[in-house]
């Protein structure tokens, strides 16, 4: 299907792939002297428990939510299925009345949710290919204000899966559950996971892990000078409003706040499982095995086999060195530089639309960005207007009038980089 519709816009169109879902591949080449790599995706995440929807999670049905208006509540409507078809309806739309401004190289993958390895490989072997002047990753970004971001950054994020199992060195039982009442004399394998994983935080869940903070670079004058612009106009209450939270765990300003959001790592538990889980019932057992979905945030100068080995390390030197560790397609961190034409577009785009932008020095969130930058050493940015919500969560959802907003305002960014990108060009 997506590939159909890029094909319709007038690419050339192509599957890639080493295994695993396939890169859709479409070039759009209109003899500009502007090109753009434009990323997408079309994966999804799993939509988790069922009745916490309020419609069906692949129905697209269409909604009134509160301040918002109505909207598609669907998986994938915000995270990014949306911004994939509206982009391709916006160049089709383009192209039905004028010329395309810019040449295109679209790149939709079906696996970031799981580590981008398709896309990360063609980039790497297809670098001739994709010569260009800059790349977008752009979706739908506007806040319950009605305030667009500008990004300019990711963390990366090194994910992993982290097995304690029974063993002739630590113990426990190494074949299957047994009773618990064999707990007074045989030791948990469950317990000495909870135990190594307190080992990586302190009291305020930051990370110890022996050696992380030594690459961690700080931010320089002049990206502290960005979020002291950024904190004037950043509204803490609106962000957890969104989120659904009650407070942040730190009691800062708003400054210092936004410099640990950008400027820190993380250690964050995703899920733990062992042994019986279900709900209601008993069933008193000794599991033989446990298990927990951990992801490393990385910031600058951090990198994903120097963490991975400090991490390794400091669990071993504390006597849980036979714990087993699972990497799952690491990502390193990437960042724009402020004053690069395409951040000037995206910027220059938002303001023609009669928004001032809130421009982040990185997002909090990882994407594959970092292949723009370590083997296409382009100028990359995420930026659009609309607004959607709850990704990752039940009812996701996305604006339909952002939608017609992130549609008009792509339509600018394209004419607006075919200006700008010019003098890059030459």
């Amino acid at each position: 299907m997506v590939r159909q519709m890029m094909t319709d816009i007038g690419c050339k169109t192509r599957l890639w792939s080493k295994g695993g879902h396939p890169l859709v591949v479409g070039d759009l080449d209109v003899g500009a002297p502007v090109t753009l790599v434009e990323y997408e995706m079309y994966d999804v995440q799993p939509v988790g428990d069922l009745t916490a929807w309020k419609a069906p999670p692949f129905a697209a049905e269409i909604h009134d939510i509160p301040s918002v208006g109505r909207s598609i509540i669907a998986r994938g409507s915000t995270n990014s299925k949306g911004a994939l078809a509206n982009h391709l309806f916006t160049w089709k739309t383009i192209r039905d009345v004028d010329e395309m401004p810019v040449n295109l190289k679209i790149l939709a993958e079906g696996e970031e949710e799981i580590s981008s390895a398709n896309f990360i490989e063609y980039i790497r072997t297809h670098r001739r290919e994709l010569r260009a002047q800059g790349a977008i990753a752009n979706d739908y970004s506007e806040d319950l204000r009605g305030v667009p971001t500008v990004y300019l950054g990711v963390k990366g994020c090194l994910y992993l899966t982290i097995w304690s199992r029974g063993n002739r060195t630590a113990g426990g039982p190494m074949e299957g559950e047994i009773h618990s009442s064999e707990a007074v004399w045989i030791a948990s394998p469950v317990w000495r996971l909870l135990q190594a994983l307190d080992t990586l935080v302190d009291d305020d869940q930051r990370p110890v892990i022996d050696g992380i903070w030594d690459d961690v670079r700080p931010p320089g004058k002049a990206e502290v000078a960005m979020v002291r612009r950024l904190a004037k106009k950043f509204d803490p209450k609106t962000w957890l409003r969104e989120g659904k939270v009650a407070k942040f765990k730190y009691d800062l300003p708003k400054v210092d706040l936004l410099l640990r959001y950008l400027y820190e790592p993380t250690v964050n538990i995703c899920g733990i499982h062992s042994g019986y889980v279900d709900h209601g019932g008993t069933k008193t057992v000794l599991p033989h095995e446990a298990y927990a979905k951990v992801d490393i945030r990385l910031v600058k100068d951090m990198t994903v086999a120097g963490t991975l080995r400090k991490l390794r390390a400091h669990l071993a030197k504390r006597g849980f060195g036979d714990l087993r560790i699972d990497v799952h397609g690491p990502y390193g961190p990437a960042r724009t530089d402020p004053t690069s034409w395409i951040a000037r577009t995206a910027i220059e785009t938002v303001e023609a639309h009669g928004k001032e932008p809130e421009v982040w020095p990185s997002s909090g969130g990882t994407m594959p960005a970092f292949a723009f930058d370590e083997y296409l050493h382009l100028p990359w940015v995420a930026t659009g207007l609309g607004h959607g919500a709850h990704a990752h969560a039940p009812n996701e959802y996305a604006s339909i009038d952002g939608m017609r907003r992130f549609i008009a305002a792509e339509a600018t960014l394209v004419y607006t980089a075919a200006k700008r990108g010019k003098t890059v060009a030459k």
